[in-house]
């Protein structure tokens, strides 16, 4: 029954899905707000236009993702060590002592190291000797810029001090409590609060910053802000010949912890329509499964034919008295086994084994009167014998076994 009506329900279950996604997609476009920082995403807040400007910005360079551990990165990969930029955007870094030891020891080796993160942990504060302060953290501005802030690129590092329009989200983070003497101030937000510094150690430079929204997509390709990107990326030496574009402190919520690997089900099921569409095909399987489950017919087990059991019975015993060597009670035992059979198959009696017997049971048998005589005459030397060779036991054993399979 379920079969029957088995297309007509996946058809139906086809249609509702098709209409589910018409009407996710009919609804009017609205501004997305999802905040992934994923260099493969290409909505607002995704870091897909930074991630495909790296070639254009460092020519020489080649990009690589990494979502393993410094410690693993450095130690494995010999190219890392010289001419590389570390690029780290996430919303909160969190490195443990022995990896941003890692990292110092990788920028005094001659590299760069860019950190955009509005959140650093006391390891990484107490290692920058700063701290991150805001106003009104993860704020949102509206889509009509009139409200938005200005962000700025300062003197003397650059020829001129530049403004960008900041639409959008802004995680409004400001950095303070750091010596000067070390750290050049590269950029301010709007109150002119340092966002965005510089630190050479050694022949190394660490480059921190804090608001990874103003390298997403939507701030850079907003009227001219991505002229803020091509001017931040002109700092970094030029012969950089490696990218080491990192995602694992995306996923790294404490420094005690190693970050798990992003899931590729996790980034799908972040798209709205294909969540709603994964969710109602799992349900229909299930209700599917617990349908199909009552209605199978059970498998019809298959009845074997009735084994004569008899012989095997005879064999049994026949072992068992051969290996006495009491040959004549092997024998008696025979003979008495054949008239059970005969009494309980034939339904003859065998008090008397006289040509009446005979007569009777090759009737019933199928066999001559000839071979059934044999038989009797055979049973009667038998009862008579005080002592059987094992020859004439063969003999004996071979007659009844004849009879046995003829009848069967």
């Amino acid at each position: 029954m379920l079969k029957k009506y088995l297309p007509y329900s996946l058809v139906a279950l086809l249609a509702i899905i098709v209409v589910l996604l018409l009407i996710v997609n009919s609804r009017q476009k609205t501004f997305d707000k999802r905040v992934s920082l994923s260099y493969k995403q290409e909505h607002p807040y995704g870091l897909n236009v930074l991630y495909q400007f790296l070639p254009l910005l460092l020519p020489n360079a080649k990009v690589e993702v990494n979502r393993k551990s410094p410690g693993e990165w450095y130690y494995q990969n010999d190219s890392a060590k010289n001419n590389t930029l570390f690029m780290v955007v996430t919303q909160h870094f969190n490195p443990s002592q022995s990896e941003i030891e890692l990292l110092d020891r990788f920028v005094q080796n001659g590299n760069s190291v860019f950190i955009v993160s509005p959140k650093m942990n006391e390891i990484a504060k107490t290692y920058f000797n700063l701290n991150i302060q805001a106003h009104n953290y993860f704020n949102y501005y509206g889509e009509n810029y009139v409200d938005s802030p200005i962000v700025y690129l300062k003197q003397p590092v650059f020829a001129a001090d530049t403004n960008y329009l900041y639409p959008g989200f802004t995680f409004d983070t400001y950095l303070e409590d750091f010596d000067s003497t070390y750290y050049a101030v590269l950029g301010t937000n709007d109150l002119r609060e340092p966002n965005f510094v510089k630190a050479s150690i050694k022949n190394g430079t660490y480059f921190l910053h804090t608001d990874p929204f103003m390298f997403t997509n939507y701030f850079l390709l907003h009227k001219k802000n991505i002229n803020y990107l091509e001017k931040s990326f002109a700092l970094i030496p030029p012969n950089t010949q490696q990218i080491i574009w990192d995602e694992y402190f995306i996923y790294k919520l404490n420094e005690n912890e190693q970050a798990p690997d992003p899931s590729p089900l996790r980034i799908l099921l972040s798209i709205q329509a294909f969540k709603w569409a994964f969710a109602l095909a799992v349900i229909a399987l299930a209700i599917y499964l617990i349908l199909n489950s009552k209605r199978n017919q059970r498998f019809i087990p298959v009845i074997e034919k009735n084994k004569n059991e008899s012989l095997d019975f005879v064999k049994t015993i026949g072992r068992l008295y051969f290996e006495k060597q009491d040959h004549a009670n092997i024998a008696n035992k025979m003979c008495t086994y054949f008239l059970e059979h005969v009494r309980s198959k034939y339904f003859i009696n065998t008090s008397y084994l006289n040509e009446e017997f005979i007569q009777k049971l090759s009737g019933k048998s199928g066999l001559t009167e000839e071979q059934i005589r044999q038989l009797v005459q055979t049973i009667q030397e038998i009862q008579l014998a005080n002592t059987i060779s094992q020859h004439q036991l063969s003999n004996y054993y071979s007659q009844f076994n004849q009879f046995y399979k003829n009848t069967a």
